[in-house]
């Protein structure tokens, strides 16, 4: 019985414009705070929910009553208390309190300001998520949080490390978990491209790279594991890829895998732009070896035992000849910080597959092996968005398909 959370930030705050810890301090919307609570609303005008909470604070149920619907208020889903550091910029913060910002920022879990601890704002959100989950049995739910609250659940429950590797959540962005009895995916993380400008903040000398899964083939029509054999695009693949082409930001590269239908995708996606895709051999699927070209049933048939290690959770080779998840992700990393390592500051599109892309973004985030369905593939013509930089890579959103919806 499965339910689907959709989780919320609240819009923006003064508070959040000046960059200051608003933890259970309230502070009122901006005027652009407003338009994007409006945006949010027509972009949920046509979602049904069983139930939607809100955080009790005043940003939260702000949010919320903007949506137009009938909401109720959970004070478990407030931002930590802060103590001290509240309305302080962590410049300030820093200031007088290094050692203590410094071991929040090197994943020790202390009492944030002398108040509460992050492990404490997860345990009553847990409690929190829980019970929504048992009360809309097999439907749908909307949650309206906070920024570092949201953040902290989201790792735990798809088990990466605090201090998180996901990017924060931007204001009124979308985060959607789908909970089936113990087994917990995230289809869609920190979706904000319904607000004016769609954008993610980073530092100037960030890297953004947005990590792009093929149109549509015959073989995902089919559900046929394809890996490296290669395969043309469909018509209706063809059509997901010029639709992604309308919506991109400009891009000072883009990159694609040798296979065919990442080719194909890229070559569209830059049609009327200055560019032309440079291939990358490190950025193709999974090998499958002798399961290629077979679906999951046909696999299982051919090598019941193969299958029955890889369910199990074995990180096994494919299809005998093939390649592991592991071996997957270390090389889509080298490409992927090699690729960012000859454009500082600039923003790249990688174009790859769904195995492969999610392979690397499990390894970004130190999911184990057996735990990778908590991130689901990306959708054909999906994205993602990371920011690599001196500091390490974040996972800024997962899965952006706008040009679907549409």
């Amino acid at each position: 019985m499965a339910v689907t959370i959709t989780l919320v930030r609240h819009a923006e705050t003064a508070g959040n414009v000046a960059g200051r810890w608003h933890g259970h301090t309230d502070s009122e919307l901006t005027p652009n705070g407003v338009e994007q609570a409006a945006r949010l609303a027509r972009r949920l005008a046509n979602r049904h929910f069983d139930l939607v909470v809100s955080s009790d604070l005043g940003r939260t149920q702000a949010t919320a009553a903007a949506l137009g619907r009938d909401f109720e208020v959970d004070a478990r889903w407030r931002e930590p208390d802060v103590g001290n550091w509240e309305n302080l910029t962590s410049d300030e913060v820093g200031a007088r309190w290094p050692r203590e910002l410094g071991a929040v920022l090197a994943g020790e879990d202390i009492r944030l300001g002398g108040a509460e601890r992050l492990s404490e704002t997860v345990a009553r959100q847990i409690e929190a998520y829980e019970e929504v989950v048992e009360r809309v049995g097999d439907g749908s739910a909307l949650v309206v949080g906070h920024g570092l609250a949201l953040l902290a659940l989201v790792s735990v429950l798809i088990g990466t490390r605090l201090p998180s590797p996901l990017g924060l959540m931007g204001n009124t962005a979308i985060t959607t978990i789908v909970t089936d009895g113990p087994r917990r995916r995230v289809p869609l993380y920190n979706d904000v491209t319904h607000t004016s400008d769609g954008r993610y903040s980073r530092a100037p000398s960030d890297v953004e790279v947005l990590l792009i899964r093929h149109g549509r083939t015959d073989a995902n029509d089919e559900g046929r594991w394809q890996g490296q054999t290669d395969g043309a695009l469909t018509d209706e693949g063809r059509r997901q890829a010029r639709l992604l082409a309308a919506g991109l930001p400009e891009l000072d590269a883009v990159y694609t895998s040798p296979l065919a239908r990442a080719r194909e995708t890229a070559e569209i996606l830059v049609e009327g732009r200055d560019l032309s895709p440079s291939v990358d051999d490190d950025l193709k699927e999974i090998g499958f070896g002798s399961w290629e070209g077979r679906t999951r049933d046909e696999i299982a048939a051919a090598d019941p035992d193969g299958m029955a290690r890889l369910v199990a959770g074995e990180d096994i080779v494919r299809g005998g000849t093939g390649e592991t998840f592991a071996a997957v992700s270390t090389r889509m990393r080298s490409a992927t910080e090699r690729i960012a390592a000859a454009h500082p500051g600039g923003s790249v599109g990688i174009v790859s597959h769904g195995g492969a892309t999610r392979a690397y973004a499990a390894d970004v985030l130190g999911i184990e092996f057996a735990l990778r369905g908590r991130l689901t593939l990306l959708a054909n013509t999906g994205y993602a968005r990371l920011a690599i930089s001196e500091r390490g890579t974040s996972l800024l959103s997962w899965n952006l398909t706008p040009h679907l919806e549409k």
